[in-house]
């Protein structure tokens, strides 16, 4: 039921884009929908369209992997030590207030235009990945804690068998948000950095140009790689609770 009223709504969207299309007949202002349709499946069978996805999403995976593991690592050692915490709350709220404009420029200027879509991306991404991390372990159940307490475990021990299972939970669902706000960031420095080769690189020919149709279907490339990485995130997240599930079976 929510597939197909999801599709007549974009059923209904699409006629009042031809609508306005038609009431404004300027193709630069708002071209067709046959139009972009038109060059979007051109571009199904153009090596463009392969080459620039990938190396873009190359980018942004670097970027986003890296962020996740320094958020894991100085999450784990924020919930072991009190004093690391309050040296690494700082270094938090700064990397979270910056303007995403900031990361982008100076990234530009330090490690050039290819270099400055993976820094952007793990600048983004970091404090999304260290506040999922470092609240899901505040909010342990107090018993295993207690637990904790009382048995003394050892740094190790707390790590594999409270703080890991807690922390591949949270980077599947937390994850989801965080690869599709990476790609159109990275894709947004690519645009400003001028890359060779990506997205961000066609996005720029089309608005040098002024192509909008050219740019409303790469506008179309990011939105069905968004949805294609929530579904990937989605089938993660339920096979991770299938596990669960087992293992308390």
């Amino acid at each position: 039921m929510a597939r197909k009223t999801g599709l007549i709504t974009v059923i209904i969207l699409i006629f009042l884009w031809h609508l306005m299309a038609a009431a404004v007949g300027n193709d630069i202002l708002i071209p067709y929908p046959a139009q972009v349709g038109s060059y979007l499946l051109g571009l199904l069978r153009s090596e463009v369209l392969y080459t620039s996805v990938l190396m873009t999403t190359l980018r942004v995976a670097k970027g986003f992997l890296i962020s996740m593991v320094c958020a894991m690592i100085f999450s784990i050692l924020s919930d072991y030590s009190p004093v690391m915490r309050s040296i690494f709350t700082p270094i938090h709220v700064l990397t979270k207030t910056i303007p995403n404009a900031s990361y982008i420029i100076i990234a530009i200027i330090w490690l050039g235009s290819e270099g400055a879509v993976s820094a952007v991306s793990f600048m983004i991404l970091f404090p999304v990945f260290y506040n999922s991390f470092i609240n899901a372990m505040d909010q342990e159940d107090a018993s295993l804690k207690d637990v904790g307490l009382i048995y003394r475990e050892s740094f190790f021990g707390k790590l594999r068998y409270r703080t890991m299972p807690l922390i591949l939970t949270e980077i599947l669902t937390t994850g989801k948000t965080a690869a599709s706000m990476g790609f159109k960031v990275g894709v947004m420095a690519e645009v400003i950095g001028q890359v060779k080769v990506g997205i961000g690189r066609q996005m720029s020919y089309a608005r040098l140009y002024l192509q909008t149709d050219r740019l409303i279907a790469w506008t179309a490339v990011i939105i069905i790689i968004s949805i294609l990485l929530d579904q990937l995130f989605d089938l993660l997240i339920l096979y991770r609770k299938k596990e669960e599930q087992r293992w308390r079976n």
